[in-house]
């Protein structure tokens, strides 16, 4: 059910950026407005990603028990933080060359109430789909956590993207339209030139902290300490367990974890009964987190 709404929310983000990406490129021709020229790189390279994550999502569905015995969840990922490449390197750097060009060589500006009429139309478009996702990523939680808390606790890669890459439009939408209006009021090309390089560097920035989420993800980070604990008393309540020796649990996709449990059971259990209760703890830990996808038990 949560891939499905962000498979939806990833297609709401990717038709909004392409039909601004054509709007932005045809008036920042028309004004000769770098800050529009960035944010329209900005729109199309999101675009671009969305179609990546798309794409990732599609991939890490498709079973292939022999070559992926864990499922290929933990492939949404890796194209999560292709993504992140592409908002530093071709939104960022591309939009701070650009803002740096047009700083050290300014050139006027043309129609530019026209570049405030669109920009002010993309904040709302913008606006929209940053409230659908975020909706989403609160939907993750029955707790009242921060945006930035719940980013972090997220295993939903795409999900994720989609709320860094969103906030940063937005952000640097209204970058571009402040330093438009500057621009417009002053006749002063130094404001949207000046839009042009924070907005390259607001991406930057964005595609730093989703490749280092990406790689808490990538690398196996854990469940949180309070699903943690309530799956160890869930073991140690039960009278044929003596101890539990280790609990390693760790994301392989979204909202999927494996668990690799060691155990030190009664003497007197048999190998039957032994089976039996670890199918009875089986049950009774996804009862309690349904995430908890892959257990398996090691007798100590």
């Amino acid at each position: 059910m949560a891939t499905n709404q962000s498979s939806k929310t990833v297609f709401l983000a990717l038709s909004v950026n392409f039909f601004i990406a054509i709007v932005k490129t045809i008036i920042s021709v028309i004004t000769s407005s770098s800050a529009m020229f960035s944010e329209a790189i900005h729109s199309y390279v999101d675009s671009a990603n969305q179609f990546i994550l798309w794409f990732g999502m599609k991939q890490s569905k498709k079973a292939n028990k022999k070559i992926y015995p864990l499922g290929r969840g933990k492939e949404e990922y890796y194209w999560t933080l292709v993504v992140a490449v592409l908002i530093f390197t071709i939104g960022g750097l591309v939009s701070l060359e650009h803002g740096i060009e047009a700083l050290s060589h300014p050139h006027e500006l043309k129609n530019l109430y026209i570049s405030i009429i669109v920009l002010t139309v993309s904040i709302i478009l913008e606006s929209y789909v940053l409230y659908k996702a975020v909706k989403q990523l609160k939907q993750t939680s029955n707790e009242n956590k921060s945006i930035m808390k719940l980013l972090k606790e997220s295993t939903d890669g795409p999900l994720i993207a989609i709320v860094v890459e969103d906030f940063a439009a937005t952000m640097g939408l209204f970058i571009a339209l402040v330093g438009t209006l500057l621009s417009n009021f002053t006749d002063n090309p130094t404001y949207d030139a000046v839009s042009s390089i924070l907005i390259g560097a607001l991406l930057m920035i964005s595609g730093l902290f989703l490749g280092y989420e990406m790689k808490h993800l990538i690398t196996g980070e854990s469940i949180s300490q309070k699903s943690k604990d309530k799956i160890r008393k869930i073991i140690t309540n039960n009278e044929k367990v003596l101890e539990v020796k280790s609990l390693k649990i760790v994301t392989i996709g979204t909202s999927s974890y494996l668990a690799l449990i060691s155990i030190d059971y009664l003497d007197k259990l048999t190998d039957k009964e032994i089976v039996n209760l670890n199918k009875e703890l089986i049950k009774a830990i996804q009862d309690v987190d349904s995430a908890v996808t892959e257990i398996y038990f090691n007798p100590k």
